[in-house]
């Protein structure tokens, strides 16, 4: 894709490179819109001060909402199992993590929120933080359907001691889903370096230079090394 810089003659070309399926995309979407209405109607029914709320007829259809889209939501990992398990093993092989983490995690807070340009360590398809928020996710998904089914469906019927244990769980899973949700909605849509994440869970590409700072591994391969002769000519994030 080719673009004119306003004001000027000159002629910049942006070269894109995929990195989401449309199906990866679709399912990303649809977890992120169940989620925030899970997590709506959640505080609903835990947080004292909505208590009115949670009576009577409104309490009854707010729980139908949140059980209609609890089920689409643990249904989001089994359609990608489905549809695109080649791409799900990809998915899970990139959970695996080296010493390259640990320096991200030791640079991460001064690049990302202090806005220091420290050379951050090559990556591949997803950096550190997008691999432990997938971490929590998976986690939360798995946690939120156990303990859900068990407050569903076994109210009365199973011991009151696991009841309550899944009510904890239950809650505490969203508290912590529910930080991280925030952290990544900071990163993919406000901060200035990482709005390409965005673009990527839009389009389904970033572009080549994009890869080749934040996604080195991927980009180059290997341990992210660029070939010998290759000389960055100070493109943007």
């Amino acid at each position: 894709m080719s673009a004119r810089l306003r004001g000027t003659g000159s002629l910049i070309k942006l070269h894109w490179i995929p990195r989401y399926s449309e199906l990866e995309r679709v399912l990303h979407w649809g977890h992120t819109a169940t989620f925030l209405i899970l997590a709506a109607t959640g505080l609903i029914l835990f947080v004292p001060w909505f208590a009115p709320l949670a009576r009577g007829e409104a309490g009854q259809f707010i729980r139908l909402v949140h059980r209609i889209c609890a089920a689409v939501f643990a249904a989001v990992p089994i359609l990608y199992a489905l549809l695109e398990p080649r791409r799900l093993l990809l998915t899970l092989r990139e959970l695996s993590f080296d010493r390259s983490d640990l320096a991200w995690l030791k640079n991460a807070a001064g690049y990302y929120l202090l806005g220091k340009h420290t050379a951050m360590p090559p990556q591949r398809r997803w950096n550190t933080g997008e691999k432990l928020n997938v971490i929590a996710l998976v986690s939360g998904t798995i946690l939120f359907t156990l303990t859900g089914v068990l407050m569903w469906f076994g109210k009365g019927t199973i011991p009151v001691w696991l009841y309550r244990t899944s009510v904890i769980v239950h809650d505490l899973a969203m508290i912590v889903s529910l930080n991280m949700f925030i952290i990544h909605f900071y990163l993919a849509v406000a901060h200035p370096l990482m709005w390409q994440s965005l673009i990527s869970m839009r389009f389904g590409v970033v572009s080549e230079s994009y890869a080749r700072k934040h996604h080195g591994k991927w980009y180059w391969g290997g341990d992210g090394t660029p070939p010998p002769g290759f000389e960055s000519k100070g493109e943007g994030h």
